[in-house]
């Protein structure tokens, strides 16, 4: 059995630091997303679980195994967790908080062995439930780890937590604000974890809308297809959050076409309406829905695009256009409604990033195109920031671009993921890869999009960035 231990200065108040670790969604938001991604997580207590996919170690996360833990003690400032399924063989978690003069010093100790590749063949061949892919995943993990190896993995992870742990405090310092409800359809996507977890983390309360049976006290079903709804989840709450809608990151046939549209109108049309008919009875006052940049169309070279800017004429920019029309209900009820027109979203987590990390992993990452047009991107700390930031922001109001303000070229985007992993970046690569996956119009309206969108009426509102360097970004991001 090995021990690893480790402190850190925090510069925030001990009661402060202890009650934003004891809330759900503390897990989510200090996991480096290098480094895994947290599927289900509760409040911390004793017997409390959470369920993660573990990155394997140099994959950022393109490699996941489950990890399963469970919370085995808690005590007033200090609880330990252990892991119950994973790739070592024992692994155990104190987090001790120290108070120091208005700061805290966050103290873990971690006791773990490594499963042995023995075991993990001895898992096979008893033919134990355990997919083929988490067995080669533990191997890997296996391979990878030994000795120092694993020491420098913990303490690098330990590091970025801490650096996570200290924005969202600062983060949440700003948005104080007594407990709301919020309600959020789409919660289980990428970006909604996230959002989730900032506002539980804040002390709020989250519902959301799930098309499966009910689970828990705080889901409720709705299927926007029918056009059915279980009006019993907006009693009582403030807001609604929309992030739902198919995933764009496909061929752009006309039956995908189809689902892209009506999987954002359908579902943003029922909530309007659904509002606009609570609205009279104390329902929400506050809806925030998603929209995206593609609202400008794809093809606005040497422009500077504002929310007043001309909708494109292209396809995604009619997605967006009606996308945004049909919150027209909740407004003409009085309801504030902001439309989060979402820029590039840059995440080891999900989108096109994630798609292209394999790529630049084995050092096939490529400008795509001759990589000159312009690429408006934000990080997922952002996107989820600025959802909670149009939440508590009564003045905001409208379409609202969600962009870091230093948008680059996809030559740099390129060459600076290369950077941040430590592979070289191939000159040019034809259109032919991408086209395969998403077709002709795919390529043009996504890869080679050129769109210099500003963010001055964000800013304006107050909103302060997670991350304002392409660079530094990915590194948090990739590790």
């Amino acid at each position: 059995m090995s021990i690893f231990e480790s402190s850190a200065p925090v510069n925030f108040p001990l009661e402060q630091v202890n009650t934003w670790f004891r809330r759900r969604g503390a897990l989510t938001r200090i996991t480096p997303h290098w480094a895994g991604s947290v599927i289900e997580e509760a409040a911390v207590a004793p017997g409390s679980r959470a369920k993660l996919k573990s990155g394997v170690p140099g994959t950022r996360s393109v490699i996941t195994m489950p990890w399963v833990s469970e919370v085995t003690r808690v005590e007033e400032t200090s609880f330990t967790d252990r892991q119950l399924k994973g790739p070592f063989k024992e692994w155990e978690h104190t987090h001790d908080l120290l108070g120091t003069a208005g700061a805290t010093v966050v103290r873990d100790s971690i006791r773990y062995e490594l499963l042995p590749e023995s075991e993990i063949k001895a898992k096979a061949k008893a033919g134990e439930p355990v997919r083929a892919s988490s067995l080669v995943s533990m191997r890997r993990f296996t391979q990878r780890f030994s000795g120092k190896q694993v020491e420098k993995h913990i303490e690098a992870m330990l590091a970025e937590r801490t650096r996570r742990l200290e924005a969202d405090l600062a983060f949440q310092q700003r948005y104080a604000h007594e407990p709301i409800t919020v309600v959020i359809a789409g919660a289980s996507g990428t970006v909604g974890r996230q959002v989730q977890a900032l506002l539980t983390g804040g002390g709020h309360t989250v519902r959301t809308l799930v098309r499966r049976e009910p689970r828990t006290e705080n889901e409720f079903r709705w299927n926007p297809a029918r056009g059915g709804i279980d009006e019993a989840a907006f009693d009582g709450a403030q807001a609604v959050i929309h992030l739902g809608g198919a995933s764009i990151n496909t061929r752009f046939s006309e039956k995908n076409k189809k689902r892209i549209l009506e999987s954002r109108v359908n579902s943003t049309h029922l909530l309007a309406q659904t509002l606009a008919k609570l609205a009279p009875q104390g329902g929400p006052q506050t809806f925030i829905c998603a929209s995206a940049i593609g609202y400008y169309g794809a093809n606005r070279s040497g422009e500077l695009l504002s929310e007043e800017s001309k909708p494109g004429g292209d396809f995604l920019a009619f997605v967006c256009k009606r996308w945004e029309e049909v919150c027209d209900p909740a407004r003409e009820a009085g309801i504030r409604v902001v439309n989060v027109r979402t820029g590039v979203v840059q995440s080891a987590l999900g989108g096109a990033l994630r798609m292209q990390l394999p790529l630049f992993l084995s050092g096939a990452g490529a400008v795509l195109g001759k990589g000159e047009n312009v690429q408006s991107w934000i990080s997922l700390d952002d996107i989820a920031g600025i959802y909670v930031h149009a939440l508590f922001t009564d003045t905001l109001e409208g379409p609202v671009n969600a962009v870091a303000p230093a948008p680059v070229t996809a030559k740099k985007l390129a060459k600076t993921v290369g950077k941040a992993v430590g592979r070289p970046v191939l000159l040019r690569a034809p259109k032919l890869a991408p086209a395969l996956l998403l077709g002709k119009d795919g390529v043009e309206q996504l890869v080679l999009a050129d769109q210099t969108v500003s963010c001055d009426k964000l800013q304006e509102s107050g909103y302060e960035f997670f991350e304002t360097d392409l660079l530094t970004a990915m590194r948090h991001e990739l590790g």
